[in-house]
């Protein structure tokens, strides 16, 4: 009866068998400190791990918004008056006090140099203003979606007043 594989053939798999055997035989590194703990990751993993972490808080510390030391700030593609107050914890009202090139808020430009409020720069502001329109964006305070008395209120208003007797309103 002839074999299944040919001589060289099965010279390559008794080559393989062997090795698998040897590989088997030899003896298992020591357990490292992840490995003791119950973990699966090796010490290299968890190195890698913490050095990703670090990264990550190194480029978030990088990220978050910096108070402007300098008191002014570059004018950047879709910012807005509105956002750029709100960012730097003021109101639309003092940065236009503050930079009196500015005569409409919703006209600023990509580049333009806005100087920030002395409130700003040295940090102490009270946190109130006179801004109605506080916290709210362009889109709110334009849309008639604000805190003030639109058309059809006052007209309401009107009306009671003028059943009430009183011609003032």
């Amino acid at each position: 009866m002839f074999g299944l594989f040919s001589k060289s053939e099965n010279k390559r798999l008794d080559a393989v068998r062997e090795k698998a055997k040897k590989q088997a035989d030899k003896p298992k590194p020591p357990a490292t400190k992840a490995t003791a703990t119950g973990s699966s990751l090796s010490k290299t993993a968890i190195d890698k791990a913490k050095k990703r972490r670090a990264a990550a808080k190194a480029t978030a510390k990088k990220a978050a918004p910096k108070k402007a030391a300098t008191g002014s700030i570059k004018v950047k593609s879709g910012d807005t008056l509105s956002q750029i107050a709100k960012k730097y914890s003021t109101s639309v009202r003092q940065l236009m006090a503050a930079n009196p090139g500015i005569k409409n808020a919703n006209q600023i430009r990509v580049g333009q140099t806005i100087k920030l409020p002395k409130e700003v720069i040295t940090g102490s502001s009270t946190g109130k203003t006179n801004n109605p329109y506080q916290g709210q964006s362009s889109k709110e305070i334009t849309s008639g979606k604000s805190k003030r008395e639109t058309a059809t209120q006052r007209l309401k208003r009107k009306a009671v007043t003028k059943r009430r007797g009183r011609a003032d309103a």
